[in-house]
């Protein structure tokens, strides 16, 4: 019974475990450069694309948002 007491809670789910491993695969310079691969992707292909669709107006207006949402996310501490 008293190694039980002692023991660590598992992470809901089992994911912890999951993420920590996946993330000590990955190289360290992974972790940016697919945030800023991401963010050309939008620019190259999304904003034409939402340009062709909607117009200027709101293809730049969603770009911005969308960049705005994006960026906030991935500085957040």
């Amino acid at each position: 019974m008293a190694s039980s007491a002692s023991a660590k809670p598992r992470p809901r789910g089992g994911q912890g475990t999951r993420r920590a491993a996946a993330k000590a695969r990955a190289p360290a310079w992974l972790g940016r450069w697919w945030k800023i691969a991401l963010l050309v992707a939008i620019v190259t292909i999304g904003l034409p694309l939402a340009h062709a669709l909607f117009g200027e107006v709101v293809a730049l207006l969603g770009l911005a948002a969308l960049i705005g949402f994006l960026v906030g996310r991935w500085t957040a501490a």
